[in-house]
Parts: structure tokens; sequence; C-alpha cells
């Protein structure tokens, strides 16, 4: 889950203490202890300040990171978003493309387990915000919401400004959402063991035909 190459040992201390901060915070918000940290990260209990200064600027560590995570895996598609939006008249079929593969990036991300404890953080901030939510979601969640939201306005014909818009947009996240945060329920619904592949290819076939209920019914009422 690294987004840039080690180049030192300081390098790899910090990328170790912020995977294990992730991971521990995710579990108990800022109650994790700077000892069970730098436990799992395999340092002493004085990398943290040496690093970071403290547990609080070590949490703002996390939440940047994140947020560096989130922006390297959709940063091509807000692109490909601002290029189709600033053709005079966008290409619906390109527009349904873009939201369709930036959900298939979303989807292949919820389903791995690598991911497990982005998403803890995240939750967490999300029921309990933070200064670090706020990083994230200036940073990187506001513009792919908006980018999403500009693109089923687009291909609909609605105001991207009208609360509806907002609200039908968030509601599609939250069906891919639902795939990480119920992961139990799915599981033992299906009788699943485990996502894999084959999976996650599976919800993507449902999250597709959603897609095109919401953006065909969506335009018929404009």
């Amino acid at each position: 889950m690294n987004t840039t190459p080690i180049t030192s040992k300081g390098e790899q201390a910090k990328n170790q203490l912020i995977a294990a901060a992730i991971a521990q915070f995710g579990e108990y918000g800022l109650h994790a202890t700077t000892r069970d940290i730098t436990a799992l990260a395999g340092q002493n209990i004085a990398a943290i300040p040496y690093y970071f200064g403290s547990k609080e600027d070590l949490y703002l560590a996390c939440a940047q990171w994140i947020a560096d995570f989130i922006g390297v895996n959709f940063r091509p598609h807000a692109e490909a978003a601002e290029t189709l939006l600033r053709e005079p008249t966008p290409d619906l079929t390109a527009i349904r493309a873009l939201i369709l593969q930036a959900s298939k990036n979303m989807i292949l991300l919820l389903t791995q387990d690598e991911t497990v404890n982005l998403s803890k953080f995240i939750s967490r901030e999300q029921l309990s915000p933070s200064p670090a939510y706020q990083l994230i979601h200036d940073q990187v969640i506001a513009p792919l919401h908006g980018h999403l939201t500009r693109l089923i306005a687009a291909y609909t014909g609605r105001d991207p400004a009208d609360t509806q818009t907002i609200l039908h947009t968030h509601a599609l996240l939250g069906e891919i959402l639902a795939f990480r945060l119920g992961r139990e329920t799915i599981l033992l619904r299906t009788g699943w063991t485990q996502f894999d592949e084959q999976k996650a290819d599976l919800i993507f076939q449902v999250i597709t035909c959603h897609i095109d209920l919401l953006l065909n019914g969506l335009t018929q009422r404009s």
C-alpha cells in the first residue's frame, strides 16, 4: 500500500509506523497507545516523537497518507472527468464508461484485505470527525464526490449543485461502500468465505445494473 518508494532507513521506519498506526487508530482511535503502535511497527518507542512529534501528529500523518493513497488511485479518473466535462456536449457513452470505471476501481480496493485498516480509520472519522477527517475530505473525498456528481448531472441533464443530485451520488457511493462496511453480512448471506477477483466481478455486475437504473431513471425524470 506504499504510494512512494522507500528511499532510506528513516523513510522505511516512518512507513512502518504509519502502517501500524493506521491499524491501531482504526481499531482504537486516539485511545491506541504509542507503545502498541511502535511494537507493531517493530520500532523503538522513541521513534514516534523523533519522526512525528506526538501521537496526535502521527494521527494527522496517517490521514495525509490515506489522502495520498486515495488520490493516487483515483487521480486518473478525476483528470478524465475534468477532460470530459470541459467538452461543450459531453459524450454520454464516455461519461457512463468513466462512472463504471471509477466504481470498479472502488470495488476492487474495498474488497482487498489490505485496505481494511484504512476503511476502519475513515469509518471512525465519519462517525466522530476530527481535523484529520477534514484533511482527507478537503484533499480527496470532496473533489471525487464532486466529480462523480457532475458526471451524473451531465449524463442526466440535472443540476450538479442540486441537493437531490448530490444525494443520488452519495446513495450510489453508499451502495459500493456497503460491501466493505457490511462485509460480514454479505459473506454470510451468500455463503462466500472471502472476497476474491471473481466475487468482485459479480459485485461490479450488480453495481453496473444499479448505475444504469439510476442514470436512465434520472434522465427520464429530467
